[in-house]
């Protein structure tokens, strides 16, 4: 595993406007994959280069819609 440290928003900024982006912290890069935390529920949201949300299945990441997964990390809808 390598895990890089220099933040990237892009994803998160790609999805969401500013004021939403400001409820997350950005932790980590690891194979390409932007892991965000929640500031409130301290759920990941994690987000690969091209913005498609990715969650744990397992011991793999599969795709799942963004909202979704929003949903669940926020506990909110939109």
């Amino acid at each position: 595993m390598t895990v890089e440290l220099t933040s990237n928003w892009k994803p998160l900024e790609g999805k969401l406007k500013p004021e939403h982006c400001a409820e997350f912290m950005w932790m980590y890069r690891d194979a390409g994959i932007e892991h965000y935390k929640h500031i409130m529920t301290r759920l990941y949201l994690r987000l690969d280069q091209a913005g498609r949300c990715l969650v744990w299945n397992g011991n793999r990441l599969r795709e799942v819609p963004f909202e979704q997964e929003w949903r669940r990390v926020t506990g909110r809808a939109g």
